[in-house]
C-alpha cells in the first residue's frame, strides 16, 4: 500500500507540473507606442497594466534608432522591450495567480554617462492574494567607456521564484546619498525589461493536488479503523 500511495502523490504532483501554463512576455506583435499610467495591454498570454500618473511607459524596437531619441536606452536588444518611464512600472498578471522565473532588465537614463555604475536597482514586489507583497531587487549594471547602459539577464532565485502571486510590479529605484533606494526619484527612476518567463498554475493542478491528499488522509484514516 506504501508504493501505491508513493505513486499516486508522485503522479499527482507530475500532472500539476504540466497543467501548469508558462509563458514568455517579449513585446513582439506590438507596435512601438506610449502609454500613461493605467494603460493596459498583453503579451505572451500574461496581462500588462503600467504604473504611474502620467507618461510613465513605452514599447521601443531595440534594432529602430529612431524609438529611444530622448534617453540613453539600454543596447545589445534587437527586439520589442518595455520602457518604464518616469518613475513608472509594469504590473504582470495572470489568471490564477502568476510566478515569475526570469527576465531581462537594463537602466534608462536621461543621457549617457559613462562609465556610470551603483546608482539603482530594478524591483520585483510580488503581491499575494491578502494583499502582503514580498519584494526582491537587483542592481543595475553600469554604463560602458562610451556611456552606454546593457540589458543584464536575472534568475530571481527560489525564494521569489517559487512563490505563486496575484501579480507582480516591476519598477526601478535610485540611491539616494545616505544609501536608501527610492522611487518615486524625480522621473529618473526609469528601466527596460524584456523575457519575462513566468508560469500561471491552473486551477485543475491545484484541485488534482488536493484529492491525492484527501485521497492519502482516507487510506490513514481505513488504516486507524482496522
Amino acid at each position: 500500500m506504501k508504493l501505491g500511495i508513493k505513486h499516486a502523490l508522485a503522479l499527482a504532483a507530475v500532472a500539476a507540473c504540466t497543467a501548469a501554463s508558462a509563458g514568455v512576455v517579449t513585446f513582439e506583435g506590438l507596435d512601438p507606442s506610449i502609454y500613461g499610467g493605467g494603460d493596459a495591454f498583453s503579451s505572451g498570454g500574461a496581462s500588462l497594466t503600467v504604473l504611474g500618473s502620467g507618461f510613465n511607459g513605452a514599447i521601443v524596437n531595440g534594432s529602430d534608432v529612431n524609438t529611444c531619441t530622448t534617453a540613453a536606452c539600454p543596447t545589445g536588444n534587437g527586439s520589442n522591450y518595455f520602457a518604464g518611464l518616469n518613475d513608472g512600472g509594469l504590473n504582470v498578471a495572470g489568471g490564477g495567480g502568476i510566478t515569475l522565473r526570469s527576465l531581462d532588465f537594463g537602466f534608462i537614463a536621461p543621457l549617457p554617462v559613462p562609465g556610470l555604475t551603483g546608482f539603482g536597482r530594478l524591483v520585483l514586489e510580488g503581491i499575494f492574494a491578502d494583499g502582503s507583497v514580498y519584494n526582491v531587487s537587483e542592481e543595475f549594471s553600469g554604463a560602458d567607456a562610451s556611456g552606454n547602459f546593457g540589458f543584464s539577464h536575472w534568475n530571481v532565485g527560489a525564494g521569489f521564484g517559487n512563490n505563486r502571486f496575484a501579480s507582480v510590479n516591476v519598477f526601478a529605484c535610485l540611491y539616494t546619498t545616505s544609501g536608501s533606494c527610492v522611487n518615486p526619484a524625480g522621473n529618473q527612476a526609469q528601466f527596460a525589461v524584456d523575457n519575462l518567463d513566468y508560469v500561471i498554475p491552473e486551477p485543475g493542478s491545484l484541485a488534482l493536488v488536493g484529492l491525492s491528499l484527501a485521497g492519502l488522509a482516507a487510506v490513514r484514516r481505513r488504516r486507524q479503523s482496522v
